[in-house]
């Protein structure tokens, strides 16, 4: 036998090896040692996360002679036929190519009758979202009315687009990416099996590349090994992917954040020459800016950085479709990199005002923000914020304020950056960018937001966004209590308010 894929040759073949989806492997072990085996399953879910693979599971485990907790032996006659690809009791069908009516209506015609072997006759159908509408009509009618030896597994990556008549007939399961720390785990003992040494640095890096897909990783680290290298190294993985050297990639990342359109058109130039892939240019750009912005703690900076990442992930998209993709890299990044800065606006809606007001209205600003930034790095330890916020209580209750549920009882939520990072690693940017500057306190009754922008304030009172982080604290945190966002302007931050006026022209500060 030739050459075999090593995302094939390491398929698993028992529910226990399948990475990353553990709480769907135990579901279905339990179903199978129970014997309550559904018609119907949806396994939906990102590339290369074991969609197929778990199928392909599970069509053995409910076959098997001698299954062990659920697990199927591998070792029975039910399970070797099932393996070798000899009976025809179990049916692999990919949608993309066969999405007609004509084969549902084949599929229809065959379940009236028994298994020829197997206890169970399967279908897996792969990519059933590609289904013409009157495909999923005739399927339909097989799922309402499902015969007692059948059992369908539809796996999908885009679950919305199947017809809501057939999901609500469905047993549904959601595979989640997998962590890059699982993939590497993976691709050790994936080189450890084929004696091959490695560098971890360069598990980490394709484990990063490949985006929670586990397919993916498999791929890249087969495209790396096919030159028999001694031992691989992050070098040769980013000589064969394609990276961008890191010193190139900064200088890039600096003169788009100072607007320097000729120097960027310069280093594309450069890197176009090399012949290095474009799509990986922008996804290497795109970290750069997402780490910027996971550092820093100013809300303009945020949604300067925010708006940057939701360009450039467009311009992925569109790379591919493009006959002249330098071409549109180049463009867009010009027009990220001339980006309406705060000096634009100023200098457009107050050309009547001299150069040396306007710089002096500016210099004033950049002071409001410095001492706002050293108020915030110069907090308290702390039981001292502690004690700060039970004596704003004390005020506020003298003051007939509004009375936030037992304040005086709430607590610095000791999570909050990783609170921070895990809305980043949701997509959250928008979200993200409005937590900047701002502080998370839980009591025993809710959680509480205080925030110093009136911008950030309204972002985070929309329902849409109290719900986005109670969903991520409830399944990161296991903390599930109600929302309630707080506008406190900080005495440091009263000069914000401000209000220049020079020759009776009246400028206002911009929260």
């Amino acid at each position: 036998m030739g050459y075999v894929a090593l995302y094939r040759k390491y398929r698993p073949n028992k529910f226990n090896d399948i990475v990353g989806q553990e709480n769907i492997t135990s579901i279905l072990k339990s179903q199978v040692e129970n014997l309550k085996i559904s018609h119907a399953y949806i396994f939906s879910g990102s590339r290369g996360t074991g969609k197929t693979t778990a199928a392909k599971v599970f069509s053995r485990a409910i076959n098997c002679l001698n299954p062990v907790n659920g697990e199927p032996c591998n070792e029975c006659s039910a399970c070797r036929s099932i393996l070798s690809g000899d009976t025809t009791d179990v049916v692999e069908m990919d949608a993309a190519s066969n999405n007609s009516v004509d084969n549902i209506r084949q599929i229809r015609s065959e379940v009236v009758y028994a298994a020829t072997s197997l206890k169970y006759r399967v279908y897996i159908i792969d990519e059933v979202h590609m289904l013409t509408t009157s495909a999923f009509n005739a399927l339909l009618k097989t799922l309402e009315e499902p015969p007692d030896n059948v059992v369908f597994i539809l796996a999908t990556t885009e679950q919305h687009k199947i017809p809501v008549t057939i999901l609500s007939r469905c047993l549904r399961f959601e595979f989640s990416k997998i962590s890059e720390e699982k993939i590497k785990e993976r691709l050790e003992y994936v080189l450890k099996e084929e004696n091959t040494k490695y560098e971890i640095e360069a598990l980490e890096y394709i484990s990063k590349l490949a985006d929670g897909a586990l397919r993916d990783a498999l791929s890249i680290l087969d495209r790396c090994l096919s030159e028999k290298e001694d031992i691989l190294t992050l070098s040769k993985v980013e000589e064969i992917i394609g990276a961008i050297d890191k010193d190139i990639l900064s200088l890039l990342t600096q003169n788009i954040l100072t607007h320097n359109s000729i120097e960027v058109l310069n280093i594309i130039d450069s890197i176009t020459k090399k012949g290095k892939d474009l799509r990986q240019l922008i996804y290497e750009l795109t970290e750069e800016f997402l780490n910027i912005l996971i550092k820093t703690d100013n809300v303009e900076e945020s949604l300067k950085m925010t708006n940057i990442i939701d360009e450039l992930s467009k311009l992925d998209n569109e790379i591919r479709m493009s006959i002249k993709p330098t071409i549109l890299v180049k463009a867009a990044l010009v027009r990220i990199s001339n980006s309406v800065t705060l000096s634009n606006v100023l200098d457009g809606s107050v050309s009547n005002i001299s150069d040396k007001k306007i710089q002096n209205i500016e210099n004033e600003i950049k002071n409001i923000y410095d001492k706002l930034d050293s108020f915030k790095n110069n907090k308290a330890n702390e039981n001292k914020e502690i004690v700060n916020i039970e004596k704003k209580v004390v005020n506020e209750k003298s003051q007939n304020t509004e009375n936030v549920n037992n304040i005086e009882k709430e607590l610095l939520f000791k999570d909050y950056e990783l609170f921070k990072k895990s809305v980043v690693e949701k997509g959250k940017l928008k979200l993200f960018s409005t937590l900047a500057g701002s502080n998370m306190y839980i009591n025993n009754d809710n959680i509480l937001i205080i925030t110093n922008n009136d911008f950030a304030y309204k972002v985070l009172t929309m329902d849409e966004q109290k719900e986005s982080i109670a969903s991520i604290l409830k399944e990161e945190f296991s903390i599930d209590k109600p929302i309630k966002v707080k506008l406190e302007k900080k005495v440091n931050e009263n000069k914000m308010e401000q209000t220049f006026k020079e020759n009776n022209v009246e400028y206002t500060n911009l929260d």
